[in-house]
């Protein structure tokens, strides 16, 4: 019963809320969420982990969880959070969702954006590689922290 009072909780909080205060309202919760503590792999692992695990605590947990690490810029071409979900569980995204295991490539810096590549085994054994790029935010109340601009998909391979 606290799973889906949690769950509902958490989406009204998001679906009630501007893009904005997605940060302060993810904090009331047990989720992680945008930190100056965090460098861009911390970034990117806390996003593969929570993509890996989507429905923990609650169904879409882990897309929750992406989309508040996405940049304002990246949130106000693929949000709302509704518009969010439906895209990352759709081509060419979906393979990230539920994925079994994940290695990560050195991140690349370049003063305030970093880049990485994740290659991804999915649930049915595949291989898929996505580029990240991460910029740390200068100004508002993500200044200084580190938050995706985009991701792509590479390539399915064996490795990257």
């Amino acid at each position: 019963m606290k799973k889906l009072f949690t769950s509902i909780f958490v989406l009204l909080l998001i679906t009630s809320t501007s893009n904005a205060s997605l940060q302060s309202d993810l904090s009331s919760t047990d989720l992680p969420s945008p930190s100056t503590d965090y460098s861009p792999e911390d970034v990117v692992k806390i996003v593969i982990d929570a993509l890996a695990n989507n429905n923990s605590p609650f169904d879409d947990a882990g897309i929750v969880i992406t989309f508040s690490f996405a940049s304002p810029e990246n949130r106000s071409q693929t949000g709302p959070i509704d518009r969010f979900i439906r895209m990352v569980k759709a081509a060419p995204y979906g393979d990230m969702v539920n994925h079994s295991s994940s290695r990560f490539s050195e991140i690349a810096l370049d003063g305030d954006e970093a880049y990485q590549y994740v290659q991804l085994t999915t649930f049915d054994g595949s291989q898929v590689v996505y580029g990240f790029r991460l910029r740390k935010q200068q100004a508002g109340e993500y200044a200084g922290m580190w938050m995706t601009d985009a991701v792509w998909p590479v390539t399915k391979a064996s490795s990257y």
